[in-house]
């Protein structure tokens, strides 16, 4: 296992703030509004969300846009050392991030315990063995026929197909309520593993651990704008995005 920095992680709802993560920087969103959120099990309020709108979009994409050519030529070992860095403090915060997943999404903190934030952490780490590993160019040798001319002699020949794997550019990451951070993860670790970089639009209903992941990020090395996490609404944020 990799050994990586520490992360100090709010370990209570009370101490949680959610702001926008963008280039690195946690930022209030441009308009200064803020969304209820509620504890489901309680329907006491608990962290507001940030009321992020095209402004704040446009400067996540931006930023992803300028981290691109950075991140897309970083060495795939560089990238996974990063990748085994986030999975070693989710696992290390895994209480936490379990508990304040409950209280925000209302499933159990053990199921949390077992299944979602171990889940998490298995992510990175997979997507860091693959490029680790190697994206390799992979090639097929075939027999095949060519042609001089469309009725003449069909005379053998050996043709080569080659596919490389090269990074895509900014994406964009949606995720839905019922598994919030394991489904960020699940989009996230792919996309940075290969060299994208990205926005990422967590649901509105339950956004506090995607916030959480953001120190997580910082801690573990993730260069500015790499990863950029804009909390809204699906019209306002998502639509936009």
């Amino acid at each position: 296992m990799t050994k990586c920095c520490t992360v100090s992680l709010p370990t209570t709802m009370g101490d949680v703030k959610i702001e926008n993560y963008i280039n690195g920087e946690w930022v209030a969103p441009t308009s200064g509004a803020y969304l209820k959120n509620y504890n489901p099990a309680t329907g006491l309020e608990i962290a507001p969300i940030p009321d992020s709108k095209s402004a704040d979009i446009d400067n996540a994409v931006r930023a992803a846009k300028a981290a691109f050519p950075m991140w897309s030529n970083t060495p795939g070992a560089e990238r996974a050392v990063i990748l085994n860095c986030i999975a070693e403090l989710i696992d290390t915060n895994c209480a936490t991030l379990a508990a304040l997943e409950s209280q925000d999404q209302g499933k159990t903190v053990s199921s949390a315990t077992a299944i979602d934030i171990p889940k998490c952490a298995a992510y990175f780490r997979q997507f860091a063995k693959y490029v680790t590993e190697g994206i390799r160019e992979t090639e097929s040798a075939m027999k095949s026929v060519c042609t001089t001319s469309s009725i003449t002699k069909l005379l053998p020949c050996a043709q080569r197909a080659t596919t490389q794997h090269v990074a895509s550019g900014v994406a964009a990451l949606i995720t839905p309520w019922n598994f919030p951070l394991l489904m960020v993860c699940e989009k996230l670790a792919p996309c940075i593993a290969v060299g994208n970089t990205c926005v990422v639009k967590p649901t509105e209903l339950t956004s506090v651990t995607s916030y959480l992941l953001t120190h997580i990020l910082e801690a573990a090395g993730v260069p500015k704008g790499v990863v950029n996490i804009v909390f809204g609404s699906g019209v306002n944020a998502g639509e936009p995005l």
